[in-house]
């Protein structure tokens, strides 16, 4: 019994030395596809030129859904993830104001700077890291140190109790305390356990 191909035209033998392409439909000599081991004949199920096109716009697509903060990746978990290219979290904020303001996760963080020996600034930011940088700014040696941070599921909240505790045992101005870092982290530890953090030195 002959064989036909989908236009119902014959397959010959040059034919069956050949591969029809899933997606062009075409069949096109064995050279034309790229070899896939998991596939029975050891070769990918559309033709070189398809998979091109395909994968340009895979590629587009996953790019298009990308974010990028002061040139480092950001993963879609992030609370504020928005698709785009943003120096810095608050610029890609204002594009989107609300969300901002609402969300609540975030970071729990102590920096230092060694202007100031012997305190240490206690803080809640969407991201340490970002709010490290915006500190720098403002510092000619760009000497400022995130010691610690912690993940935490309502950085206001978490922030409060920290400083509520904090101001309970050490010397206070605004978000600085006369402390060690590490008399901090003790006291901060101790807090965000309930707001499902976790601890990660810098």
């Amino acid at each position: 019994m002959e064989q036909a191909n989908f236009l119902g035209n014959k397959i010959t033998d040059t034919d069956r030395l050949k591969k029809r392409c899933n997606n062009c439909k075409n069949y096109l000599p064995l050279n034309n596809f790229q070899k896939h081991g998991r596939m029975k004949d050891g070769l990918e199920t559309r033709c070189r030129p398809c998979k091109a096109i395909d994968d340009k716009r895979t590629s587009k697509q996953r790019r298009a859904r990308q974010m990028y903060v002061n040139g480092k990746y950001v993963p879609m978990t992030h609370p504020l993830h928005k698709p785009g290219k943003y120096k810095n979290f608050e610029d890609a904020a204002f594009s989107s104001l609300a969300k901002y303001e609402n969300s609540v996760e975030g970071q729990v963080y102590v920096i230092v700077n060694p202007s100031f020996p012997e305190w240490v600034k206690v803080g809640m930011a969407i991201d340490s890291e970002d709010r490290l940088n915006g500190y720098q700014t403002s510092s000619p040696f760009r000497d400022y140190m995130l010691n610690y941070k912690w993940n935490v599921n309502d950085r206001r909240a978490a922030e409060s109790e920290a400083h509520t505790e904090l101001q309970k045992l050490y010397e206070r101005r605004s978000e600085w305390f006369k402390c060690t870092p590490e008399q901090a982290q003790e006291v901060v530890s101790g807090i965000v356990g309930k707001y499902q953090g976790k601890t990660s030195t810098h």
